[in-house]
């Protein structure tokens, strides 16, 4: 198991016909390759998107730790759980069609708040259609710039 320090892990599966997927995209602060911890195997590949920095969990001590002292046995177990929501919440707003909704959606959450490209990946849109949805919204009153890259939802 791994703990993003800094940057981020693209997690990869690839097809029956050889097409490579980003299943996951782990941020700093965020851990991967949990399911690692009951099972021989992990069933993706890691790789770094950008300057990356980790630290490596170890798989037998944090399962020794799990059996031992069951505060961090319930305490890491929510802390996946709350990755599991976020994760979840990021499909629905991907599942959102219309790109202005799917953006409002995204800020509503927190998702689009500093880097509006590594936002738009999040997302599933490129930073244009980002950039575009969000100038319409501020037209429309519907969200306030508040800063460079920086969007909230007005009043």
């Amino acid at each position: 198991m791994y703990h993003v320090i800094s940057g981020q892990v693209h997690l990869l599966r690839h097809t029956r016909q050889g097409d490579e997927v980003i299943i996951h995209r782990a941020q700093a602060d965020e851990s991967f390759a949990e399911a690692a911890l009951f099972s021989p195997v992990y069933h993706c590949d890691a790789v770094a998107a950008a300057d990356t920095e980790l630290l490596r969990i170890d798989k037998a001590a944090t399962l020794e730790r799990m059996q031992q002292d069951p505060d961090f046995a319930i305490a890491i177990s929510a802390r996946f759980a709350g990755q599991i929501q976020n994760y979840r919440r990021r499909l629905e707003i991907v599942a959102i069609r219309d790109a202005k909704a799917r953006v409002f959606a995204a800020v509503a959450d927190g998702m689009l708040s500093g880097h509006i490209k590594s936002g738009a990946a999040q997302i599933g849109l490129t930073h244009e259609a980002v950039y575009r949805a969000l100038s319409s919204l501020v037209r429309a009153g519907r969200l306030i710039k508040a800063g460079r890259g920086s969007y909230r939802l007005s009043s």
